[in-house]
């Protein structure tokens, strides 16, 4: 029985061609085929769903089936329908259908003929800041709960349907400790069923005084998008859409829609390197709607540039290779030849791709004058942290960065290079980050050199403790106030109103110089340093020569590796990536987990947030504990020599 889902439905939204592909997955390739019990770890979905089933104690379940290939539709229908004849019911996961078109409501509360439709979202606001409204951000949970309305009011008329969301409030706090270790999760659940709750702790809260979660109604935004006052897809109204959707994804029908370059690009039906027997949804578009043929696809394309803006000048024109698109179709370029402005940057790129023209570009002299303000001995630092949905601790708000790990290498002017420092705290409901805070002083205090981040995460993440801090009862607070303070920049966000601040050290991010002095053809137009290590690999006979030798042959200490560890080794005569010689700390371990939807809070890689709600919400043995910790203590080290290398070449390119 092919049925238009909620799922399905936003599927549609994203372009309804992707409906021809999906459910398919002995056919096509799929990046975004997700694993349940990960994803519900990482976002921490399930708390947030036993939490919200806690204010209608009196609420009954409708359970799932376990067999998603045999489905009965039918059956769930018949046990809500069965529920719906008494006056006042409150069910979880109601099932509904009308014509080819099936819905299962989080939260559905009926009073007479009044129905209340919750659905519940791992995904928090603040009034003022953060409110739901129709924009980028809410636009597809909104088209979700009004999808959901449309179906309920088609198949029971006579109800009056109030649609809400229910959401993680961060104006609210909770006033009892551990809430967020009340609910676990066993390995072998679904986001929806094995929720293990504690009982025992769990009966000594009260939803009005501890839940961190606010029912917001979202009536008004609901009738503007059933009116078709608001669109995701311009050229259909919110009934046409539906029924389009359902009879194409019913009749398995290819929906033949118009490429939205900007859409493609995100395409999950990509072909799959793990999979390459499987098909590729992305490829079919193209050829089908382009008449691409292979060598279409292996030409310098639009896709590969960083940072590209004016895709509607390509729609409109139905060009993408770079070969088709003009130089000022990119933008205006920038006077300041000390810098690589953002346009040309992507000049440079198009140039390189389409000369098939390998060598690095570098502002050699705008890098070494910067280079000469870094003070040795140099420090590299990364963190590991995770956004928990509830609280840890009494006074806390819901979705509260909570960093649990940091890796510090330190390059000396000589040229050696100390694995100096690692913390890591995985320990279930303990809240790491003050001690974090105090271990990272301690390490950073040692010296007086330049201290080096990749990406703004550490000085947001650090930021954000502080805010922590300034709340708490900690005896040294404000010297860890301070200290933070010498490293980090002011939140820039056009919302903040706190404390403005010059930091005395203040981190130099390393994406950035890579941003303005450096662009190395191999990386396809990313400034990741997953992307950028790589690259560096192919350019740089010193960095393969240096690092294809032992540790403890080329000055350097390492915490977690043995003296005769090799970091490159080689295969065809190409460097083998050194993240996957490090093994898989967790079974579904995917260094591209951040792909997974719903993950809205979450701003840093996925699988190490996965790693830690594992420590958190699961219940492992010391064994696998201390597997896990030691697993994700090589990772950070690799994240920081990774650091340590890009220096290195940069330091290369300009003193050679």
């Amino acid at each position: 029985m092919r049925v238009l889902t909620k799922s399905r439905f936003k599927l549609g939204l994203e372009c309804p061609n992707k409906l021809y592909y999906t459910h398919k997955e002995e056919e096509y390739a799929n990046t975004k085929s997700s694993n349940p019990f990960l994803e519900a770890l990482a976002s921490g979905g399930f708390q947030v769903e036993e939490l919200a089933r806690m204010h209608y104690p009196n609420g009954i379940l409708i359970e799932d089936d376990t067999d998603r290939k045999n489905y009965n539709y039918q059956e769930k229908v018949n046990q809500t329908n069965e529920l719906l004849k008494k006056d006042n019911v409150v069910i979880f996961e109601a099932a509904f259908m009308f014509k080819n078109l099936f819905i299962r409501v989080d939260i559905l509360e009926k009073k007479g003929n009044q129905i209340n439709l919750i659905e519940v979202k791992a995904k928090s606001f603040q009034k003022g800041t953060d409110d739901v409204k129709y924009n980028a951000d809410w636009k597809f949970y909104l088209f979700d709960v009004a999808f959901q309305k449309f179906v309920i009011e088609k198949a029971f008329p006579e109800f009056k349907v109030t649609p809400y969301l229910m959401l993680a409030d961060k104006d609210k706090s909770t006033t009892v400790d551990g809430l967020n270790q009340m609910f676990r999760i066993s390995k072998n659940s679904g986001n929806r069923t094995g929720i293990i709750k504690m009982d025992e702790q769990l009966n000594k809260i009260t939803i009005e005084n501890d839940s961190i979660l606010s029912l917001i109604e979202v009536s008004e935004i609901i009738f503007r998008i059933q009116n078709s006052e608001e669109r995701i897809l311009p050229e259909y109204e919110f009934e046409a859409a539906i029924e389009l959707f359902a009879k194409a994804y019913e009749e398995d029908r290819y929906f033949d829609y118009d490429l939205k370059f900007n859409i493609c690009k995100k395409c999950e039906f990509k072909k799959d390197e793990k999979k390459p027997h499987l098909k590729s949804g992305f490829e079919n578009c193209f050829r089908r709607k382009l008449n691409w043929t292979d060598d279409d696809f292996n030409a310098p394309n639009a896709f590969e540039i960083w940072d590209f803006r004016r895709w509607k000048h390509l729609i409109d024109n139905q060009i993408l290779k770079l070969e088709d698109i003009s130089d000022a179709a990119f933008g205006d370029t920038t006077d300041n030849s000390s810098k690589i402005g953002r346009v040309d940057r992507q000049l440079i790129q198009k140039y390189k791709s389409l000369e098939n023209e390998s060598t690095p570009y570098l502002l050699k002299d705008s890098l070494k004058s910067e280079m000469e303000n870094w003070k040795y001995p140099l420090n590299f630092i990364d963190f590991e942290a995770s956004t928990v949905a509830l609280p840890f601790y009494s006074g806390q708000k819901p979705y509260e960065k909570v960093v649990f790990q940091f890796s510090h290498h330190v390059y000396y002017e000589d040229g050696t290079i100390t694995h100096e420092n690692e913390y890591i705290n995985v320990t279930a409901g303990d809240f790491p980050n003050f001690e974090f805070v105090r271990q990272l002083k301690k390490a950073l205090s040692a010296n007086n050199g330049t201290v080096f981040q990749y990406s703004p995460y550490e000085n947001s993440t650090l930021n954000q403790v502080k805010v922590q801090l300034e709340a708490s009862n900690e005896p040294d607070k404000l010297e860890l106030i301070n200290f933070i303070k010498t490293l980090t920049t002011p939140p820039t966000d056009k919302d903040y109103k706190g404390e403005i601040w010059s930091p005395s050290r203040k981190m130099v991010d390393l994406c950035e110089v890579i941003k303005a002095y450096y662009y190395n053809p191999h990386t396809k137009g990313s400034n990741s340093i997953k992307a950028v290590l790589p690259a560096i690999f192919e350019s740089s006979l010193f960095i393969r020569d240096k690092y294809s030798k032992s540790i403890q042959a080329i000055n350097l200490t390492s915490k977690n590796f043995n003296p005769n560890h090799i970091w490159l080794n080689f295969e065809n005569n190409k460097v083998i990536d050194p993240y996957k010689s490090l093994g898989k700390p967790f079974d579904g371990w995917d260094d591209s987990f951040e792909r997974i939807t719903e993950m809205d809070e979450i701003n840093n890689g996925g699988a190490a947030l996965t790693a830690y709600g594992l420590t958190q919400y699961t219940n492992m043995s010391n064994t696998e504990r201390d597997s896990l910790k030691a697993s994700l203590l090589k990772y950070c080290e690799l994240d920081t020599l990774a650091m340590v290398m890009v220096y290195e070449h940069l330091k290369e390119l300009c003193y050679e």
